[in-house]
Order: structure tokens, then C-alpha cells, then sequence
């Protein structure tokens, strides 16, 4: 979505949400566009964490697919949400095996702010999804979000879906970036350091039996759960920069 050297999809997602913007939040565009021709006729697709852009909901009545959307909001800047149910993902109240396709667009590295922890939104997803059926979900790396995403523990990140399937592809979107320049989020932070932000596009297949022992334990929200669910040297950055140690460095 290159024109000129400049990210068009950034425009577009900012005219799209009546508001700016990022460039890396802007990978969502593409990644959606690669998602809709997989759904079709007749299925049924949830989407967590919503928000206010329709793109999916809309193709979906276009194809003649079932859509569902949840969110924790029923409005965000001002502008209603297509959820069809403002709820927390911690207790997704459809039956298990109800979707062929869960979708979640950068919506994964907040579940544990709002008292979701990752391992038990991972479940949620998986649980709904019917076997055979995909959970995709587009995260950011060294950009925001809680500890998993916030220094981009691909690894980890990957281990968390093992239990589900055996079919795990991991995409990364704006990283290399050029002709664009790299994204340094937090370019004084110690540990993120010349680690560009970009966005990781997960996707798997529900083939093994829905295992058991999953619980939403520390369900906090909120200050609380940013700071349980952020390591020790961020929260200590934050602190020294709050006191002038450092200086606020917007990302470059």
C-alpha cells in the first residue's frame, strides 16, 4: 500500500475511524484484505475486540457469512462500535464450537488490561472456534500493549497457541520496513533498544481437543493489571522518566 514512498493504508484508517492514525496500527488494512477471501458463504465469524471499523462486518454481509462482534465498549471516540455485544472476552458467553472463523485485529496485548489474561483469551477464542475451524489474531511488537508485545516474545507468544493447534504460521507486517524508516517506539527504553515496532499476523488451525485447567486467574483491570502484566524494567522506566531521569522521546 506503498504510494510515493508513503503508507496509504495510514490515511485510509484515519479517515475510516474519524481520528489519526499510526502507521503501524495501519498494517491492519492489508492484513484484513488477506483475511476476507477466506470467508464465505454461510459461515459463521466473531470478531474480538471490534472496535468501530466495519470492513469485516460489511464483507461479511456482502458474502453471506454470520458475523458477531464483541467489545468492552459500546462507543469508542465518539463513535458507536459494530459490536452486536458489549462484553468482556473473560466471559464470552457463546457456546463452544459456534464459529468457523475468531478474528481478533490488534486487540490481543489489551485482553490482559482489561482483566482477560492472555493464556484465558486464548481459550475463550479457541473454545468458540469449531474443530477444524481458525483463530487469526494481528498483534504489535515493541509498540504497546502488556509484557508478550511489549518486547515482542515471539516464542512465547507461539508456545501460548501450542495447546490448540499444530498449524501455527507467524507473519511479520512493517518489519523490514524500507523504504519507510523503522519505528522506534521507546528509543531511550534500555530493553527496546534498535528493536523497530511492526505487527505480527498469527494464524491457527483448531486441530487438537480443547484442553482443560484454564481459569482467568488475576482477572484485575485497569492501572492494577498494567502493572502486573508489564515487566519490572518497564514500569522502573516509567518511573525514571516520570521523575526527569529520562526524557519523553516521541517514537521516531
Amino acid at each position: 500500500m506503498l504510494v510515493n514512498d508513503e503508507c496509504s493504508a495510514t490515511a485510509e484508517l484515519s479517515q475510516v475511524l474519524g481520528r489519526p492514525a499510526h502507521r503501524i496500527g495501519s498494517c491492519m488494512i492489508p492484513i484484513v484484505d488477506a483475511y476476507l477471501p477466506l470467508v464465505k458463504k454461510g459461515m459463521r465469524v466473531l470478531e474480538v475486540g471490534c472496535g468501530s471499523w466495519p470492513k469485516l462486518k460489511d464483507h461479511c454481509a456482502k458474502v453471506g457469512a454470520h458475523y458477531e462482534g464483541i467489545d468492552t465498549q459500546a462507543e469508542y471516540f465518539g463513535k458507536k462500535t459494530v459490536a452486536t455485544k458489549v462484553e468482556n472476552l473473560a466471559e464470552l458467553s457463546y457456546e463452544t464450537d459456534s464459529f468457523d472463523l475468531v478474528i481478533g485485529n490488534q486487540t490481543m496485548e489489551h485482553w490482559a488490561e482489561y482483566g482477560c489474561r492472555v493464556q484465558w483469551g486464548l481459550y475463550q477464542c479457541f473454545r468458540v472456534c469449531k474443530p477444524g475451524g481458525s483463530v487469526f489474531l494481528n498483534i504489535p511488537f515493541f509498540f504497546h500493549g502488556t509484557d508478550y508485545f511489549l518486547f515482542g516474545k515471539e516464542v512465547a507468544i507461539r508456545h501460548l497457541f501450542e495447546p490448540f493447534s499444530s498449524s501455527i504460521t507467524l507473519e511479520h507486517w512493517g518489519w523490514p520496513s524500507d523504504p519507510l524508516p523503522p519505528i522506534y517506539t521507546y528509543p531511550n527504553f534500555w530493553a527496546m533498544k534498535d528493536k523497530p515496532a511492526h505487527i505480527v499476523d498469527i494464524r491457527a488451525v483448531k486441530n487438537k481437543p480443547l484442553p482443560t485447567g484454564y481459569h482467568n486467574y488475576w482477572g484485575t483491570s485497569g492501572r492494577v493489571s498494567r502493572v502486573l502484566n508489564k515487566p519490572f524494567s518497564w514500569n522502573l522506566f516509567l518511573v525514571l522518566r516520570r521523575l526527569g531521569v529520562f526524557k519523553h522521546v516521541e517514537p521516531s
